[in-house]
């Protein structure tokens, strides 16, 4: 067997071994499509996962309070019963002691002076700020799993290099005992070609335990706990030419459109109108009344049913108001702190993505120089050994694998990269998705 067969059937074997172990409790069935592509895997983000349950939850409760402040002016009815015995004056005595009531009444507030008005203002932001806050959580569980796609296609092709290499070793190390036998290596050279192949050997099978945790990770992220892909697609990036604009261009965008900037300064809107409706707590309310009645003893005053409107006006309300404003007002000012220190934060991480992408524009020119290279010198050690000249095919093999893996990441950083740029500047991720290729990772 030749030295390039040799290399491939380790390969081949350590395949179909990594294909056996990633199948969780020996199961052969899984719950995500083999291969796994990112488009697939992307739209499981609109699954309702733990972490966008929490913030659905706070849509509810934004939702119930929208509701309980608009029914401040809604329309109450409700049936009154009494059952009543008394001792009855000797004049009416003739009506019997049996003073019973039976009615139905409903009631509106017809004005409020504000109050109402800016309670459902407030849970009407609130709600808004809400949704946005949810729309950002997707965003960034979009974010957090093609990251963790790519680290997995990252896993495998670490994986593929260090089993290629563990092979290369190998058969080097069994060369060397096979000088020895012929007097022309010693027992420090064998032990030494030996201490090389157990030193890539274990990185060989870190690599193996990397691939398998990365899946796991990955698993996490699409909601399916377990469910471990066997082998995912590698995608091809389609952002590596694009051209990046001045970084105040993304800052002034982000002003303006950032989903958790436009959140926070919806929630500031809210603690306004909340303040505003501390302020009116203490207005006039009127209320309209109409009731129907039917009693037991019918009495000059036993009205059949009444119409009225009835005009409170608080007068003393031992303190609480004060404190409701005074709460209101706190509010109201932390979320002016928090929109201002969210703008530096946003203003911040802008700049540093767009550094990144500047550096990852020059790292990429790099390892695409040096995977050509790789490629051309595997050519030339090819035809060296195919002329049947001393050549280090393995080794070359090698290099190539740690280019096309090192090339492969800086084009996934720049993937990532612009997604978080394009996620702090308010864009969609969709149109970043990138494109799935049909080969898959090895």
């Amino acid at each position: 067997m030749t030295a390039p067969q040799a290399i491939l059937a380790v390969i081949l074997l350590s395949v179909i071994n990594f294909s056996v172990r990633a199948e969780p409790n020996g199961s052969s069935t899984l719950s995500l499509p083999e291969p796994l592509t990112l488009d697939y895997a992307l739209s499981l983000a609109e699954e309702m996962t733990p972490a966008i349950q929490k913030y659905q939850a706070d849509v509810f409760a934004a939702e119930a309070a929208l509701k309980q402040a608009e029914s401040l002016n809604g329309f109450n009815a409700y049936l009154e019963a009494r059952a009543r015995w008394i001792e009855p004056a000797d004049s009416v005595r003739q009506f019997g002691d049996e003073d019973h009531r039976l009615g139905l009444i409903a009631n509106k507030t017809l004005y409020d002076f504000g109050y109402s008005a800016s309670a459902e203002n407030a849970a009407s932001f609130n709600l808004s700020a809400s949704r946005l806050q949810m729309a950002d959580a997707r965003q960034q569980q979009r974010i957090l799993i093609m990251q963790r796609y790519f680290a997995v296609v990252l896993a495998d092709l670490q994986f593929y290099r260090y089993n290629e290499e563990m092979a290369v070793v190998f058969i080097s190390m069994d060369r060397t005992k096979d000088r020895r036998e012929l007097g022309q290596a010693s027992d420090l050279d064998v032990l030494k070609a030996e201490a090389e192949y157990q030193r890539i050997r274990h990185l060989r099978y870190k690599s193996q335990n990397e691939q398998r945790m990365t899946r796991a990770r990955l698993a996490q992220a699409l909601n399916r706990h377990g469910k471990l892909p066997s082998t995912v697609s590698i995608p091809e990036v389609k952002v590596l030419k694009r051209k990046l604009a001045e970084v105040e261009v993304y800052q002034k965008t982000a002003l303006e459109k950032n989903s958790l900037l436009k959140a926070i300064r919806l929630k500031l809107d809210s603690a306004s109108e909340s303040v505003n409706q501390a302020r009116a707590s203490n207005n006039p309310r009127l209320i309209g009344e109409l009731g129907a009645f039917e009693y037991e003893r019918e009495l000059g005053s036993s009205d059949k049913w009444r119409a009225g409107v009835v005009l409170e006006f608080p007068l003393w309300t031992g303190g609480s108001s004060d404190a409701k404003l005074a709460s209101a007002q706190a509010d109201l000012y932390r979320q002016r702190a928090r929109l201002r220190e969210l703008e530096i934060k946003i203003d911040q991480a802008i700049l540093e993505t767009w550094l990144e992408l500047d550096a990852l524009r020059i790292r990429l020119q790099e390892m695409e120089t040096v995977a050509d290279y790789r490629e051309l010198y595997l050519d030339r050690s090819r035809a060296l050994y195919e002329m049947e000249v001393k050549t280090d095919l393995g080794d070359s093999m090698v290099k190539v694998s740690e280019a096309q893996r090192n090339l492969k990441k800086v084009q996934f950083d720049i993937a990532l990269a612009w997604a978080k740029l394009e996620a702090l500047v308010g864009q969609n991720l969709d149109r970043l998705y990138p494109k799935v290729q049909s080969d898959t990772s090895p």
